[in-house]
């Protein structure tokens, strides 16, 4: 079993099996992710972008696709807010000097699988600030049953009244078919999730995930800490 974490997303590699992968890299910022994808999967790669001054970034190279659009629970567009000290967001909205507001084009994932005639998706990356709970629920079982795994950071760290709702929400997506696995400690902050009709979850693949939970936690701790005495010293 490989799993690896990539910008703070674990990712079950053994579980994409085809030869050359489709990737959705949603919440795409300046690409790092989606370039990761084109050269360590060979995949192709879909990247979304809100904000046009990261997606304008996105880099241009083969089976990379950038689009500047958001990812919603339907299409249509989204006010989002842009300020220094947060990522550009439609959910958290710092009333802070500098702070600015603008409205972009928001895309469902359901329209954007019928638009590029997606059979299948085999990773999903959804990193969108706050509007993942959104999407997931509103994504339909038909849409799920052709995705392999997701790994999604939500952000209940910024809010922590959000914790319910994600907890109902992965209850949802396990009666859907999927092996939920939060990775994080005491938050939602990398949870994978495995559709088990590609991929059986073993009680071995399970003590290999805990173990690999608790090394990572242990690993982000320490570095989270070691930051902070750097910044302070």
């Amino acid at each position: 079993m490989k799993l690896v974490e990539v910008l703070q997303h674990t990712i079950w590699i053994d579980a994409i099996r085809s030869a050359e992968p489709i990737v959705l890299d949603c919440g795409a910022n300046r690409g790092d992710f989606a370039r990761w994808a084109v050269d360590h999967l060979g995949a192709t790669v879909y990247a979304f972008e809100a904000d046009p001054i990261l997606a304008a970034t996105l880099p241009t190279v083969p089976r990379l696709h950038p689009y500047n659009v958001a990812i919603a629970g339907e299409d249509g567009t989204m006010q989002l807010t842009r300020s220094k000290n947060r990522c550009t967001s439609a959910c958290f909205n710092p009333q802070l000097a500098g702070t600015e507001t603008f409205t972009v084009a928001a895309r469902s994932l359901e329209s954007i699988r019928q638009e590029h005639g997606l059979a299948f998706i085999d990773l999903i990356k959804l990193d969108i600030e706050g509007a993942e709970i959104e999407v997931l629920e509103n994504i339909s079982a038909s849409f799920l049953a052709h995705v392999g795994q997701i790994s999604c950071e939500f952000h209940d760290f910024l809010d922590a009244t959000q914790r319910p709702i994600i907890r109902k929400l992965l209850q949802r997506l396990q009666q859907s078919g999927f092996v939920v696995m939060p990775i994080s400690f005491w938050r939602y902050g990398d949870v994978l999730l495995i559709n088990r009709r590609f991929q059986s979850v073993r009680r071995w693949d399970r003590i290999a995930i805990a173990t690999y939970k608790y090394r990572t936690g242990i690993q982000r701790i320490l570095s989270r800490s070691l930051s902070r005495v750097t910044r302070r010293g």
